[in-house]
């Protein structure tokens, strides 16, 4: 779906979305026991790592595989929409040697084309290798790209790939003046060439950024979730998200941050809604404020994930590894059980709620319908 589409289409459903939900009662600390979870079977005894919407009726499910013992990429294109299409494995072809081993963990796609970074541990300090693939549902090729471009001593790490007015971009950190700053790469026909990187992703020598997450938006906007650390007097770490519109990055501190937060994933709208943890307990933040949760454990090791509907806002979490649903609709939220194991990716499609939960070849992708509004 091209990306104007999803524009008009993210419009249409604005018009609908109920946002005033920072002042909800909370939900019982007791979750309701949500049954009917589906695991969905994926071929070749797939683990999948992300997953998202190609905007055109299907799921995109990146990840890998593993075969006498040795690990393969792998690309899934799932259709949702009801048509009698099978599920297909999308051809890959790698042409470096970390290709061969990699494991996809982020895609992004825009009108057909389809871009995926794949991750494999080498070298003498097993850091991670970055291999940058595009191509379409009907094959993705590994683009080399040189050592420097994602590597190097100045390397930092890469949050994925999104797309946004101008096209995919890669967003990650990179060594600046006062430590890792955030970074954004764009291809330059098969090169991938880091961007110089915006004011507001800049350390100072008092204010160091940490960005840990990025989201795509279907308006076309890319929000990156994650923290700043004032060093002014100590270090005092708050929850903050940035930005991109039209090529414009903007820095949001996220309201009441407590004596350490951080985000951990954004979904904008009317408004944008953050989930994360804050003073080691899971945090769901709007413009307004803090949302009234029940009192769930975070550790900085966690995840979760913030999606909107047309007029619900929804947040998977696994606290100490429990899975956790939790829905805002028209004033109130409700709590609901999950698939066990920690969130690593979701989507949501129309009330088809996608989760990709677990660790290593643990991995799992299962589907619900969120459960009806009251």
């Amino acid at each position: 779906m091209p990306l104007r589409m999803w524009q008009l289409r993210a419009t249409a459903v604005l018009l609908g979305l109920t946002m005033a939900l920072s002042a909800c009662s909370a939900p019982p600390d007791t979750p309701e026991k949500l049954e009917g979870w589906q695991q969905l079977a994926l071929p070749g005894s797939m683990a999948p790592t992300t997953v998202i919407h190609d905007g055109d009726g299907a799921l995109l499910i990146g990840g890998s595989r593993v075969t006498n013992g040795a690990r393969s990429p792998m690309l899934v294109r799932m259709p949702t929409d009801g048509s009698d299409a099978a599920t297909s494995v999308v051809r890959l072809t790698p042409t470096t040697s970390y290709g061969e081993i990699a494991e996809l963990t982020s895609i992004s796609t825009d009108d057909g084309a389809i871009t995926a970074l794949g991750a494999a541990r080498g070298g003498a300090h097993a850091n991670i290798r970055w291999t940058v693939w595009t191509g379409t549902a009907a094959g993705l090729v590994d683009r080399e790209q040189t050592f420097w471009t994602f590597g190097g001593w100045d390397v930092g790490t890469l949050l994925g790939v999104v797309v946004d007015a101008q096209g995919p971009l890669v967003v990650g950190t990179w060594q600046g003046a006062h430590g890792l700053d955030g970074a954004v790469w764009r291809a330059d026909g098969t090169r991938w060439i880091r961007q110089p990187s915006p004011p507001v992703l800049r350390n100072t020598a008092t204010r160091q950024v940490s960005p840990r997450f990025v989201d795509q938006q279907d308006d076309g906007s890319v929000s990156v979730s994650g923290s700043l650390l004032d060093l002014t007097n100590g270090v005092h770490q708050s929850a903050a998200t940035w930005r991109e519109v039209d090529g414009t990055w903007s820095l949001s501190p996220l309201p009441d941050p407590g004596q350490r937060s951080e985000a951990w994933s954004t979904a904008c709208a009317q408004t944008c809604w953050s989930a994360g943890i804050r003073d080691g307990r899971l945090a769901v933040w709007s413009a307004d404020g803090l949302a009234e949760l029940p009192d769930l454990p975070a550790e900085d090791t966690d995840a979760a994930k913030v999606l909107l509907s047309a007029d619900r806002v929804v947040v998977v979490a696994s606290p100490e590894g429990a899975g956790r649903l939790l829905v805002g609709h028209d004033g109130t939220w409700r709590f609901y059980t999950a698939p066990d194991g920690a969130v690593q990716s979701a989507a949501l499609i129309g009330s088809r709620l996608y989760l990709v939960v677990g660790k290593e070849a643990a991995r799992k992708l299962w589907v619900h319908d969120l459960p009806a509004s009251r």
